[in-house]
This record gives structure tokens, C-alpha cells and sequence, in this order.
């Protein structure tokens, strides 16, 4: 089967999928996106998902013409139709189509689409290596919180890091302290405590994330939230990223020099194996 893609209604092959050259997203990045991971056909933490959707719709003004259940219903056909196992979903929606002009449309109507791919796992190797990361500096707009299709700044971090000959960018402010990567959320490990820096607006509250933190809530392992430095991050003991397609991915090396003992930790072996265990539960 094709990769399947659906925009305002109609499904169609991916490839062959049109929206209008005049929509707002196009002209200036005016939407907001969610991508989550189908396992055994199935979306993973579908509810946070969208709970997280229409938080970033609501902050920057798009006033949605469908109910979450009708947003439900058409991702689960979306996937049944496809017949992948395990894919992604990847969903936007922008402010509509109208006239190029910096003045709000009127009565606008969102455009809505989505696409169900095939994506692949981390290869073993990679998972039992780690990845390699570069520190950059943070220099995105200022509210990264808000899930946007501006991601230019992100998009080019990556770049870098690839250019650099690594899997991931992650990203310091001009204070010295740690904000995220370019497409993930990190984590150090400091002696027995797990550290990721807190929700301030400045991060994005990313769903593997948050299906981390209950883990470790659960499991009664130490854990916070807290700032930390980029030159502590090059100390630690351990660190990992989360993402929806890496799961828990640990950084075995930043800036060509070793994490730790340059392998990965026992800490980030347990979670991952711990959210593996937890997907079930999320399906």
C-alpha cells in the first residue's frame, strides 16, 4: 500500500497530495502539527497527542471546525486503510487559505491534513552505540513551547549536527544552560538522579517526555526537573534523548569527546526498557 495521506476530507496517495498555494501555513508558517507513532497498527498516546494539538492551536489563535472525535475517527481509519504496523502519523493544521496579507482572515476555515508513513526503528547498532550530538546555541523563536510549523531554526541545527557527523543538535541558551535538541528532549544522568530541564516555556513538553517522567514516578527512581549547564552536560554521567521515533536514544558522545564511559548507561538501558514495557498501556 501507498503511503496515505488525507487533507480536508479526501485520502489519497501521499506523493500526489495538493493544498493551496494561498494557505497560511505555506505563506507563513501559520499552523500547528502533531506526529505520533503507530505500533502494531495502533497510535501510541493518542490523547496526549491531542490534548497537546489543541494547546498549541488555542495559543495561536486557530479555532478548529471538527471535534477531537472526529479527529480520532479519521486517524484511526487513516492507519486502518494504510495497513501499516508501524508508521508514523503526522497531522497539521494551518489558519486556512486566503489572500497573502499579515491581517487575520476572515472567518477563516483551517485546513486540516494528515499522512500515515512507514518509519522504521532505530537500527540495533545505533541503539546499542548511542549517538553522537553537538552543543549549539539556542536561537529559535520564543515560544518553542507551541508545537508550530516554524522550524527553520531547528531544521538547520540538524543540519549542522549531520554536517558534524552526528545524529543530534542540543541546543544551550545564551545563559550556559541546557533547553533541548532539535527534534528531542534530553536528559543527564548526575550520580543516581535523572535530570531534565523543567517546563518554562522555552522547551517543548514532548510526549515521550512525559510517558518518561510517569515511568520514572512509577519506578520510584530519582528523578527532577532543573536547569543544567552545558558544561555539567558534558560531566554527566549519562545522557539520553526522547522522541516519538527514537524512543529513548542514548548520547554516547558530544562534541567528538566521550559521555561517561562512552557507552550506553545502565540508567538508559532500564528506561528504555521500561517504556517499551509501558507502550501497551498507551495503545
Amino acid at each position: 500500500m501507498p503511503d496515505l495521506a488525507w487533507v480536508n476530507g479526501e485520502v489519497s496517495n501521499l506523493l500526489e497530495t495538493k493544498v493551496s498555494f494561498l494557505d497560511h501555513g505555506y505563506f507563513f508558517g501559520y499552523g500547528v502539527y502533531e506526529a505520533f507513532k503507530v505500533y502494531a497498527g495502533k497510535p501510541f498516546a493518542m490523547e496526549d497527542h491531542l490534548d497537546r494539538l489543541e494547546r498549541s492551536m488555542k495559543e495561536i489563535r486557530i479555532t478548529p471546525d471538527f471535534t477531537r472525535d472526529e479527529l480520532t475517527k479519521n486517524i484511526y481509519d487513516l492507519v486502518r486503510r494504510s495497513e501499516l504496523q508501524d508508521a508514523m502519523v503526522y497531522l497539521q493544521v494551518t489558519r486556512g487559505v486566503g489572500p497573502r496579507s499579515h491581517s487575520p482572515l476572515k472567518n477563516p476555515k483551517p485546513t486540516l491534513g494528515m499522512f500515515v508513513s512507514y518509519l522504521p526503528p532505530i537500527p540495533e547498532e545505533i541503539r546499542e552505540k548511542g549517538i553522537k550530538a553537538v552543543i549549539l546555541k539556542d536561537d529559535r523563536w520564543a515560544h518553542p513551547f507551541i508545537k508550530t510549523l516554524n522550524l527553520l531554526p531547528n531544521v538547520l541545527a540538524k543540519q549542522i549536527a549531520e554536517e558534524n557527523g552526528a545524529y543530534e543538535a542540543i541546543l544551550v541558551r545564551d545563559n550556559g544552560s541546557i533547553s533541548e535538541a532539535s527534534s528531542s528532549n534530553v536528559f543527564a544522568v548526575f550520580g543516581d538522579t535523572i535530570v531534565t530541564p523543567p517546563l518554562d516555556g522555552k522547551i517543548l513538553s514532548g510526549i515521550t517526555r512525559l510517558v518518561v517522567l510517569r515511568i520514572l514516578e512509577k519506578s520510584n527512581l530519582k528523578f527532577k526537573e532543573d536547569y543544567f549547564t552545558d558544561e555539567q552536560l558534558r560531566n554527566a554521567d549519562e545522557v539520553f534523548i526522547t522522541n516519538t521515533g527514537a524512543e529513548v536514544l542514548a548520547v554516547t558522545s558530544l562534541d567528538g569527546k566521550p559521555v561517561g564511559k562512552g557507552i550506553p548507561g545502565p540508567k538508559t538501558k532500564q528506561l528504555y526498557q521500561l517504556f517499551m514495557q509501558e507502550v501497551p498501556s498507551y495503545l
